[in-house]
């Protein structure tokens, strides 16, 4: 919200212009769906290579900007790509214009945020680290 009232003030012109809004032919449901599931795969991103630690956690950052750049591509034309509630919020509150389907930034991202965590306990669940046992050794043979 500050965000959004500083842009407001800094800046000529009308901010609800960043408001997040559906693509013309783009139904509500569609629009869920689409949140959803670009949040899904980002925190599913997000969890495997920043909440497990391996040796290779340090390049986090490299593949969560990719997932996030993946999941821009494939819907910001469709909803406006909020995956966040903030995003979708902030500019909203500044602007004083919601649009009446507001809520489908905040009920795709939780529930693409519930998914993901259900899928990630699903493969811990399921020992995916032995799908490559010994990817974290430090030495040749395998053993750590």
């Amino acid at each position: 919200m500050c965000a959004g009232g500083l842009v407001q003030a800094m800046f000529p012109g009308d901010i609800s212009s960043t408001n997040t809004t559906l693509s013309p032919g783009t139904s509500i449901a569609q629009g869920v769906f689409i949140e959803m599931f670009m949040t899904a795969e980002l925190v599913f991103v997000v969890l495997m290579l920043a909440a497990e630690k391996s040796k290779t956690t340090f390049m986090a950052p490299i593949g969560i900007g990719l997932a996030l750049f993946v999941a821009m591509l494939g819907g910001v034309y469709y909803t406006g790509g909020s995956l966040n509630p903030a995003r979708s919020f902030g500019p909203a509150v500044a602007s004083t214009q919601f649009v009446g389907y507001h809520w489908i930034y905040w009920v795709g991202p939780f529930l693409g945020a519930a998914v993901a965590a259900g899928y990630y306990r699903f493969v811990k669940h399921f020992n995916y680290e032995q799908a490559n046992p010994g990817q974290d050794a430090s030495h040749e043979d395998g053993r750590a």
